[in-house]
């Protein structure tokens, strides 16, 4: 692929998809509202989420199947960028979805450790059905993690699963996470060895940054929240990040306590996530930086590869946008805080 022709006329259809994106008027009058129904009334009258949100009753919805639906949009957008593509830029964008699949065997894992039944759960799977080469029928047959295991040999995900059990389950959800995280990026980075020159850069300076503050913020977090030795900490942080390789992780993980680990950070280019401020909102000035920098270089670059990773990610943040709204209203939040929580300035 990697050529202007090419990204000409992929961008073009991009074009008229975005205009389906909600305007900061959009998400004002989402703001106003009192309950996720009238939510889901205004985004199927007044929005792109029409087609989204056809069979949807406005009056008789869940704040849950809402946000599933919202998710699985974003599903149905990767598979239609998908088809656009051959070769290696195809398999790139196919492994995006990796992502939503991983989300799903979460999901059953926690169930599973719960004795709950996951017989029922299938309606709220997300992961694309088109491309998916798991047998999720099988899966949602499992009884115990021994069984969910077996069931999925032969795929991507035994080798960094094989190991786990109930006890990991319940005890160290974290440590599943991380694994699945792990194998998601190395996967993405390895594809990304495979377009060309041009668009490996872009894709490594992207995501590559996303492996960066996702180790910043896996580093707080265990440093913070769990009883865990540096080394394990290192074992779990992504390797391909754009700024902070092996070395420089290391001195970060092996920081005195969680203070010097600040002062560290504020030392790189990522000093912003730690103002002098509540840390709730440390995941919300990380994907707004993100979302800034795919602003920015979208403008810088507008035939390649870049203006289709945008897309996906302009998507994703509008979704985390429209949920924390709902959050928002299903909590009674003040309207003027619970703008302090959207990614989107507007």
């Amino acid at each position: 692929m990697g050529n202007i022709t090419g990204f000409a006329a992929i961008n073009t259809k991009l074009k008229a998809k975005k205009r389906n994106f909600l305007s900061d008027e959009d998400f004002r009058n989402l703001l106003t509202k009192n309950s996720v129904g009238e939510m889901a009334r205004y985004l199927k009258e007044n929005t792109g989420y029409k087609e989204v949100l056809k069979n949807f009753d406005p009056s008789n919805v869940h704040r849950g199947d809402l946000e599933i639906a919202l998710v699985k949009n974003i599903v149905h957008q990767i598979e239609n960028l998908v088809s656009y593509f051959q070769g290696d830029y195809r398999q790139f964008f196919l492994c995006l979805l990796i992502e939503y699949e991983i989300e799903d065997l979460k999901l059953i894992l926690r169930m599973i450790s719960r004795n709950e039944d996951i017989t029922k759960i299938k309606d709220n799977l997300i992961h694309s059905e088109k491309y998916s080469c798991l047998d999720y029928d099988q899966l949602l047959q499992s009884k115990n993690v021994e069984q969910f295991l077996e069931h999925l040999k032969h795929t991507i995900y035994y080798r960094p699963l094989k190991t786990i059990t109930d006890e990991d389950i319940t005890k160290r959800e974290f440590h599943i996470e991380m694994k699945l995280e792990t194998m998601f990026y190395s996967i993405l980075m390895e594809k990304a060895n495979q377009l060309s020159k041009e668009d490996e850069q872009i894709v490594k300076e992207t995501i590559g940054t996303h492996i960066d503050l996702i180790n910043i913020q896996w580093i707080y977090r265990a440093m913070k929240n769990f009883i865990i030795s540096s080394e394990e900490i290192l074992i779990y942080c992504i390797s391909n990040g754009h700024k902070l390789n092996y070395s420089k992780l290391k001195e970060l993980v092996y920081s005195k306590n969680v203070d010097e680990f600040i002062e560290k950070v504020k030392q790189t280019k990522y000093k912003f996530i730690f103002p002098n401020d509540q840390d709730v909102f440390i995941e919300r000035r990380i994907e707004r930086y993100l979302y800034n920098l795919y602003s920015q270089l979208r403008k810088q670059n507008s035939m390649n590869v870049m203006e289709c990773i945008a897309y996906i990610y302009f998507l994703k943040y509008e979704v985390k946008d429209i949920i924390s709204i709902t959050e928002a209203v299903r909590y009674n939040f003040d309207k003027e805080l619970s703008k302090r929580y959207l990614i989107r300035k507007g």
